[in-house]
């Protein structure tokens, strides 16, 4: 499962890099920082979630989407505003 999510998010970031170059959008560092946190943020949500519910804790299933979720979710959104406000004003 996670060879297949690894190479989903491989080709998803190659996507994502060729279109950004193809529509010249330029990102800082510091946006990339976000994003990949968040990213990496939320995959460990993904991982601890299907876990939990294995186990059959679904409270701790819920509380992983609400703890560590939520600010995945929201570091992802602040990278991706950040990228479009930083190339609508160029």
């Amino acid at each position: 499962m996670w060879f297949v999510i690894a190479l989903v998010i491989g080709v998803g970031l190659a996507w994502l890099v060729m279109f950004m170059r193809s529509r010249n959008i330029q990102v800082t560092w510091y946006e990339w920082l976000l994003g990949i946190v968040g990213l990496l943020l939320m995959l460990f949500t993904v991982q601890n979630f299907v876990t939990a519910f294995s186990e059959l804790e679904p409270q701790a299933a819920w509380l992983f989407w609400l703890v560590l979720g939520l600010p995945a979710a929201i570091l992802l959104v602040v990278a991706w505003q950040l990228v479009a406000r930083h190339n609508r004003t160029a």
